[in-house]
């Protein structure tokens, strides 16, 4: 662990003013707090490129007990798409693209229902293209295939559309693969050399690149998973798939290099900044209330909570949120080599500290094995009175929640008929009947108590 503050520690956000001494120990010890509950460890960058708060947690390499420095590497997954996204609008502005032109200008070859896709709509996740998951065998193979552009493109259009283009809303990774090579096609270059050309050369970014399997990149941190109470290496996952969705790697503090050029308005002109932050879908995009731009989502400042425009990112070996306050020019970056945790529960409750808001440490609970009696009688499915669905699994000796479509978490127990999940912040506790059955169970989490009905089997 190491912990490093440069400038002048001011976060200059509204009401925050000079990040204060004791802000920074909290901070700290939140993160060793989150390290012990869920085996967080990146770095988290608060401030400007002048004016900076580091903080450093954990190790780069497990194995080999190296720390994790504020110039460690780490891949940024869909933190990918806002470069993509920001790429192909200054094409538009420059007269190389156009935002309505159809996919069968580009891809004739694609089946007939994709023709009428425009670029607007990849862009927005309204192309009703599925996500990876989509493309058949995508986890148990093709993920790990090493495929070429070719292999990997026929696989995108192997899948049926969800929706007719434009009449819905579905997140999809291959929709950004695509705009890649659309990129590759207008510029006759490689995606990795547009980018470099276009972005990481002129703004300085050396510590950013794509990243493609078996290639050594200079202090880039180690991959791994949190499965039960130890760190796992990370599954392997091959980037083919990934071109322009989720295959860029960088730096804490490239990041917010980038993000200051983009809200300072010196990397291109006004005009792309102007689309990329302008409101492009204000529906739902993989989950998020929030409206979308352009490979960015867009909070609008709400009570205490000032403006912000985010992107998160996370797969095997990493997790990663990146986050912009234009009114303040400010950002806060949490990147981590561990693979999948909350970057949205760790940025609102970093957000708390930070804005000196009320707010409770997260509880360390000794995991206690569960017994075999909980593992008979516990799992089912219990509802709330809307209709909310929480589904009680169990698998090798463990329980599993499931929460409507969100992948399942490990709970683990603290008490009796009392669990915690480690990478949420949720306890459930189960209630008996008088007869002596399993009837509910309550959520409390993020001020929150939901109470969920056992459901007749």
């Amino acid at each position: 662990m190491s912990r490093l503050l440069c400038g002048l520690f001011l976060l200059s956000l509204p009401a925050h003013g000079q990040l204060k001494p004791h802000v920074q120990a909290k901070i700290h010890q939140y993160l060793l707090t989150q390290q012990k509950r869920m085996g967080f460890q990146g770095i988290v960058l608060i401030g400007t490129p002048a004016e900076v708060f580091v903080d450093t947690i954990g190790l780069a390499s497990v194995e080999l007990a190296a720390p994790i420095r504020t110039s460690s590497r780490f891949r940024i997954a869909s933190i990918t798409k806002q470069f993509t996204a920001a790429l192909v609008v200054k094409a538009v502005e420059d007269g190389k693209l156009h935002l309505d032109a159809p996919l069968s200008r580009f891809f004739p070859e694609a089946p007939a229902p994709w023709h009428s896709i425009t670029l607007h709509q990849l862009l927005t996740h309204t192309a009703g293209i599925p996500h990876n998951e989509g493309i058949r065998d995508y986890w148990a193979v093709k993920s790990r295939l090493p495929l070429s552009a070719s292999q990997a493109q026929a696989e995108i259009f192997g899948m049926p559309l969800l929706f007719p283009p434009g009449t819905g809303t579905h997140y999809s990774s291959p929709g950004y693969f695509l705009l890649a090579t659309i990129l590759e096609q207008i510029y006759q270059d490689s995606f990795a050399n547009i980018l470099d050309k276009h972005v990481l050369e002129p703004l300085d970014m050396r510590a950013s690149g794509l990243y493609s399997s078996g290639r050594v990149v200079p202090l880039m941190t180690s991959g791994y998973h949190l499965a039960g109470d130890s760190l796992q290496v990370a599954p392997y996952r091959d980037m083919s798939l990934m071109k322009g969705s989720g295959d860029l790697y960088t730096s804490a503090a490239d990041l917010v290099r980038w993000n200051a050029h983009l809200m300072e308005g010196t990397w291109t002109s006004p005009k792309v900044t102007e689309r990329l932050f302008s409101v492009q879908n204000p529906g739902s995009v993989n989950g998020h209330t929030d409206p979308y731009g352009y490979g960015w989502y867009l909070r609008g400042a709400s009570g205490v909570l000032p403006e912000a425009r985010y992107t998160g990112g996370g797969t095997f070996g990493c997790s990663a949120l990146s986050v912009m306050y234009p009114r303040t020019k400010t950002s806060l970056i949490i990147l981590s080599n561990v693979s999948t945790l909350p970057v949205n529960q760790l940025w609102a409750d970093l957000e708390k500290i930070m804005l000196e808001l009320p707010f409770s440490m997260p509880e360390l609970l000794e995991a206690q094995v569960p017994s075999q009696q909980d593992i008979t009688q516990l799992p089912g499915a219990y509802q709330t009175t809307s209709g909310q669905v929480l589904r009680i699994l169990t698998a090798d000796g463990k329980l599993y929640a499931k929460l409507g479509g969100n992948p399942p978490f490990e709970l683990f127990k603290s008490a009796e008929l009392r669990f915690f999940g480690k990478k949420v912040s949720v306890t459930f506790t189960f209630q008996r009947n008088d007869e002596g059955t399993i009837a509910s169970v309550s959520a409390d989490g993020r001020g929150q108590n939901i109470l969920f009905m056992r459901m007749e089997p």
